[in-house]
């Protein structure tokens, strides 16, 4: 009796020291110290009599997590994101209805911090360019938050965020494996909403691309254009992807689609003429295209319908009148071919040349447009030099052919002194 006596007096005096330990620890950690508190959870957790002490695992919990989101703690004390989480675990394994009563009393704070932290951690490493780095904080706080997602604390199967920025960790560290593996993650469970979702459908549609994978390309561009139908990116992958396939018509079906879907797209306008003005204004007559004039009414239409996209751009204004010129260039040709003086061939000839005259006008007023724009600028840069030049040099040609000398001398002088003028 008296031995039995004995063995209960010295279980209960280890009991209530490890008491009085854990409130040591709890002291320090109501006081922020947690170097002292760190130091000392780890002498109750390696008596292997603490071992089941799920209050233990709880502070060591709260107090790894603490300074895993404190950036000057961090610095002190490194890597006790991931300790932290399995001290979590371990609790949760003991008893998890009281491990579930100290979470909830302390709104499940040291889970949190362990995933606001990391994220905070991460995405500062991020921005300043250490992506390496980020990734592998993402990684931790991806675990983190699967740990959360499958206890039913919150969070969501599918971290959106966290996959996202994982991606793009991934992306400029150059692992594009592993980009892409998050990428599709996101694009297979058809993430959408902010502008930056339609970043896994480009990046995915573009390495497909350079795969000469046309399936899962346009799987891509599809699902990104379904959730992002005004995207400029994706439609100019797929016109250019038919395109190195060299099949002009499919070509020119696939910009009718992408512009019946999206009539504002300034830059598959500009593309689809930019592609028909190379196609219909050949050098050599004998090689005009059997639709010549059809082609010329749809080139127009694309340009103007730029121009009204986008009214600050030189682009649309000077193609157009280079539109024009060339048209003008065709007629003189025309009428140049057309011999004799029997009064029908010079009624013909003078018809065409009227024709021709009437191109120059066309061309003049956007090329004016364009001059105009640059003219009053100061310092131009060398594309909007080029412009300028070649507006003044083609308005030069316009007004020879109407035979306006003055206005021929002064779009020529003006082309002289551009470089000079807008130095």
């Amino acid at each position: 009796m008296k031995k039995y006596l004995l063995c209960c007096i010295a279980a209960g005096s280890i009991l209530s020291a490890q008491a009085q330990d854990v409130k040591k620890v709890k002291g320090l950690l109501e006081k922020n110290n947690m170097a002292d508190a760190k130091t000392m959870i780890e002498q109750v957790l390696a008596n292997p009599k603490s071992q089941k002490n799920v209050e233990a695992w709880y502070l060591k919990t709260k107090i790894y997590s603490t300074i895993s989101a404190d950036a000057a703690m961090r610095g002190q004390f490194p890597d006790t994101r991931m300790p932290a989480l399995e001290s979590l675990k371990k609790m949760m394994e003991i008893d998890s209805n009281q491990s579930k009563m100290l979470l909830t009393l302390d709104n499940f704070k040291p889970a949190y911090d362990l995933y606001t932290g990391g994220f905070q951690q991460g995405a500062d490493l991020y921005n300043a360019e250490k992506y390496n780095d980020a990734l592998s904080i993402f990684r931790e706080v991806a675990t983190v938050g699967e740990y959360i997602y499958s206890r039913g604390w919150g969070l969501f199967k599918l971290d959106t965020t966290i996959t996202y920025y994982s991606a793009l960790a991934a992306m400029n560290a150059k692992k594009e494996d592993e980009a892409i593996g998050y990428f599709k993650r996101l694009a297979d469970a058809n993430v959408a909403g902010g502008a930056e979702y339609s970043t896994p459908y480009r990046f995915l549609a573009k390495h497909y691309f350079d795969k000469k994978d046309e399936a899962n390309m346009n799987k891509y561009v599809n699902a990104g254009l379904a959730n992002y139908p005004k995207d400029d990116y994706m439609p100019l992958l797929l016109v250019d992807f038919y395109r190195e396939k060299g099949d002009k018509p499919a070509l020119y079906a696939k910009f009718d689609e992408l512009l019946g879907q999206n009539p504002n797209n300034f830059d598959m306008s500009m593309e689809y003429a930019n592609e028909l003005f190379g196609e219909t204004h050949v050098t050599d007559i004998s090689k005009r295209p059997a639709d010549y004039e059809a082609r010329c009414e749809k080139i127009e239409k694309l340009y103007r319908k730029a121009g009204e996209i986008k009214p600050e751009s030189v682009d649309p204004k000077l193609s157009l009148g280079k539109h024009y010129y060339n048209q003008m260039l065709m007629r003189d040709e025309e009428a140049s071919k057309v011999k004799g003086n029997k009064p029908e061939d010079v009624k013909k000839r003078n018809d065409i040349n009227a024709l021709s005259v009437a191109m120059a006008d066309k061309a003049i007023i956007p090329l004016e447009e364009v001059f105009k724009q640059y003219d009053t600028m100061g310092k131009l840069k060398v594309g909007e030099k080029s412009n300028l030049k070649s507006a003044c040099s083609l308005l030069t040609y316009c007004y020879e052919k109407k035979k306006d000398k003055a206005k021929v001398d002064f779009y020529q002088q003006k082309y002289d002194d551009a470089n000079k003028s807008h130095e």
